[in-house]
């Protein structure tokens, strides 16, 4: 266990991740999130369904993924302070083990 993160249920928030993020993101939200808050917005929403669906968050770590994927991905698209893709997966990545981690 990943500091007293069942193996399993992180492995289902990674998945929830990868999905969210690559899946259902579509070409148009993928080209246009950088340039509009509005789509930006609808990203995030898709984004944080799959967990909703998915892994069951609590009403607060539903909001601490939408909110701090709101907040980096115009880091890297619009403002371009995140430049490799993998600095920005590694945010999200580190959202997600920290709201496992303190149990929110």
């Amino acid at each position: 266990m990943l500091l007293d993160i069942p193996v399993m249920t992180l492995l289902i928030w990674c998945a929830c991740h990868f999905v969210g993020d690559f899946a259902f993101q579509s070409t148009w939200m993928s080209l246009e999130k950088g340039k509009s808050w509005e789509v930006n917005f609808y990203h995030c929403a898709t984004y944080t369904a799959v967990f909703v669906l998915f892994a069951h968050p609590s009403w607060l770590a539903t909001l601490l993924l939408f909110v701090t994927h709101f907040i980096v991905d115009p880091l890297k698209a619009r403002y371009k302070l995140i430049g490799p893709i993998w600095l920005d997966q590694l945010l999200h990545i580190l959202t997600i083990v920290l709201i496992l981690a303190f149990k929110f």
